[in-house]
């Protein structure tokens, strides 16, 4: 027999009186069960565990570097490899839940001076805060230490970093290496690290590729360093084509790096920091290349109807598995 009619009530209550009310409850689990199955289908673009899935938190600003907000998807074009990519969702978010790992330095290109300004600093960017954010804070210089464990920005503790000791060379790719594994146990989707230091380091490939597999947002307060002699050889030791290390990492993350010196300068950039970490558009795409080879792929983004300074992850690293 053909019924030739849509699932309405009246034609459930016909089948119903044709095979019997349990036969015809089955029938409907079964049609429940397959509408999953096609709707599971058809939202891949956005699938949580999809690895060919790739997120961008994305900053734009026009040409007097203010933020530009609502703009559409008609506005953005993806491009993986040279590849176009079909953007599957895109929006402005607003006051995300963030983990923010912060690394500071405590090398002797720093100084005891400049150490605790960097201190105020991260004091007051917390105190920004507010949970669900949470924070973490390492210190670094030939090595990396914990001082702060993750905890809400209301619990942050001016004695666990007030008695740190200092010295050493700045070790950034370590400190960076072993802060982005850290944020795989946070909380929030939404996660991001800032390194406060002079940057006196070069931005090693091992750790630039970690940056791209990670994929989390590299932001840097970049301090002049009072360290000396030894200051200066390790300035000069931190030359590379790539620049420095914050700017290296900020780049390829999708983060930034901005130079502050005093408590103006400061002020300015972690109110961009923060506008940052809290503001920014959110887009998602499923790769076109669905080969899980481990490799670097690059991305390129551009903004239509304007003249517009965008940034973005630059590179990330295809899954394996």
């Amino acid at each position: 027999m053909e019924v030739n009619c849509s699932l309405t009530e009246p034609c459930l209550a016909g089948i119903s009186s044709i095979i019997g009310s349990s036969c015809c409850r089955r029938i409907l689990i079964s049609f429940a069960l397959v509408a999953s199955a096609l709707a599971l289908t058809n939202s891949r673009v956005v699938a949580e565990d999809d690895p060919s899935r790739v997120t961008l938190y994305i900053s734009v600003f026009d040409s007097h570097g203010k933020s530009v907000e609502g703009l559409t998807r008609d506005r953005f074009e993806i491009q993986e490899d040279n590849k176009q990519q079909t953007i599957a969702s895109l929006h402005f978010e607003t006051g995300t839940p963030v983990s923010l790992g912060i690394l500071l330095d405590v090398s002797r290109s720093m100084g005891r001076e400049r150490i605790d300004m960097a201190l105020n600093w991260v004091k007051s960017l917390v105190e920004r805060l507010k949970s669900p954010d949470e924070i973490f804070v390492n210190a670094f210089s030939d090595d990396s230490q914990e001082v702060i464990d993750f905890a809400a920005p209301e619990d942050y503790l001016d004695e666990a970093v007030t008695h740190l000791s200092t010295g050493g060379q700045s070790y950034t790719g370590l400190a960076v290496d072993r802060g982005l594994i850290k944020l795989r146990d946070a909380k929030n989707k939404k996660r991001a690290l800032l390194l406060v230091s002079a940057g006196l380091d070069k931005a090693g490939p091992a750790t630039l590729e970690h940056v791209a597999r990670f994929r989390y947002p590299i932001y840097a307060i970049s301090l002049k360093g009072s360290g000396g002699v030894t200051g200066t050889l390790d300035r000069l030791k931190s030359l590379s084509l790539k620049g420095t290390a914050l700017n290296a990492y900020a780049d390829l993350s999708g983060g930034n790096a901005m130079f502050a010196d005093s408590s103006n300068e400061a002020e300015h950039v972690l109110g961009s920091i923060y506008y940052d970490l809290k503001n920014q558009y959110r887009a998602e795409y499923v790769s076109t290349n669905s080969k899980r080879d481990g490799k670097l792929r690059k991305i390129d983004l551009t903004v239509t109807g304007g003249e517009y300074t965008v940034r973005f992850l630059r590179k990330y690293q295809a899954p394996r598995h």
